[in-house]
């Protein structure tokens, strides 16, 4: 075996935090404008497909979707009970229009570069949640459709 130095790992998620991932978490999003100024968005249809890849369903009519055509750079904070990750990469949009959505959306694929752990020593964190109101339940039906266009097929190999 020679001197040489092992290469880093590759930068990625935990496999928790891709299990949390499965759709439906609450997500904050950061895109930057066109001045170079940080635009957030709270987005739910947020799906893992693998410790690499983070998708995204992004309304066509939004300043991220405009931001993520012109820049590209995207951090995600991600909220879960016990569980508060930082990731920051590189967005694609990879489909002009979900099939599943209800509203014109895009599917944004984001390549994570960087996945900081920002959990506290002696802090419970308790992350946000959404329910929906009586009459809308049917919406969950419909997000199911969202997160499993998302995901992307199975693999094949």
């Amino acid at each position: 075996m020679s001197g040489a130095s092992k290469a880093p790992p590759p930068p990625g998620m935990p496999k928790e935090l891709v299990q949390f991932l499965i759709g439906g978490q609450t997500c904050v999003v950061a895109s930057v404008d066109p001045e170079g100024r940080p635009v957030t968005s709270i987005m739910t249809w947020v799906v893992a497909r693998d410790t690499q890849t983070v998708a995204i369903a992004v309304d066509t009519r939004s300043r991220a979707l405009a931001n993520v055509r012109a820049n590209g750079q995207m951090a995600l904070e991600v909220l879960g009970d016990d569980l508060c990750y930082g990731l920051r990469g590189v967005a694609v949009v990879e489909k002009e229009r979900l099939d599943s959505a209800p509203f014109p959306s895009a599917l944004v694929a984001v390549r994570i570069e960087e996945c900081r752990d920002h959990a506290a020593a002696g802090v419970k964190f308790f992350g946000p949640r959404y329910h929906f109101h009586a009459g809308k339940e049917h919406r969950s039906e419909v997000e199911k459709k969202v997160f499993a266009e998302l995901k992307g097929p199975a693999p094949t190999i």
